[in-house]
């Protein structure tokens, strides 16, 4: 891994139902409660209440 990279290798995966999808950021809640806030720009807009797959990455800790 370099030292510039900005992400983790790994990706994990996020199961849940769109809570609220904007313009610029979307929240999903997960199956186990978790509420992750995700960048949406540039995305297809998902209507609130569908159920969703997030695979994401963690930013590296400095």
């Amino acid at each position: 891994m370099d030292d510039a990279d900005l992400f983790e290798p790994d990706t994990h995966t996020f199961t849940g139902i769109v809570k609220e999808w904007g313009p610029f950021w979307g929240e999903l809640v997960t199956d186990s409660g978790l509420s992750i806030v995700f960048v949406t720009r540039d995305q297809p807009v998902v209507a609130n209440g569908t159920r969703i797959t997030v695979n994401a990455k963690k930013f590296r800790p400095r």
